[in-house]
């Protein structure tokens, strides 16, 4: 998964501007609320494609591969902009093994705002 690696060679300083990206792409509680509608749809698409397993294999790999990113730097954890971080690319790849659902790519675009510095999702990022 290209998302993964690209998580894996982030630096500190990356995992600090995406998470105020995270934080500057959602910053009223219309927001928040917005950010609901593309988990439970992605959530659905997981179920009725039998997917759920894989999807939290791929979230536990892309939340560790921040953490990592964290302790090869020596940041103690918890760390609030790596805990952000972390979750975010956990729901993240659960949308990308989701897949072409109806609905996933909507769902993709908006969870992906603020993750406009990986390469591998600039273009969703900004769509």
């Amino acid at each position: 998964m290209d998302f993964g690696r690209a998580l894996s060679e982030l630096s500190v300083a990356d995992v600090r501007s995406i998470s105020m990206d995270l934080v500057d792409a959602c910053t009223t509680a219309a927001d928040d609320i917005a950010g609901t509608r593309p988990i439970l749809v992605i959530e659905q698409t997981l179920r009725r494609t039998h997917r759920l397993h894989d999807a939290a294999s791929a979230a536990l790999a892309t939340a560790t591969a921040v953490q990592d990113v964290a302790q090869r730097a020596r940041i103690s954890l918890p760390d609030d902009d790596v805990t952000r971080v972390a979750r975010a690319a956990a729901q993240l790849a659960r949308g990308l093994v989701a897949g072409d659902g109806p609905g996933v790519d909507d769902a993709l675009r908006c969870l992906s705002k603020g993750w406009h510095r990986v390469a591998c999702l600039a273009s969703l990022a900004a769509a």
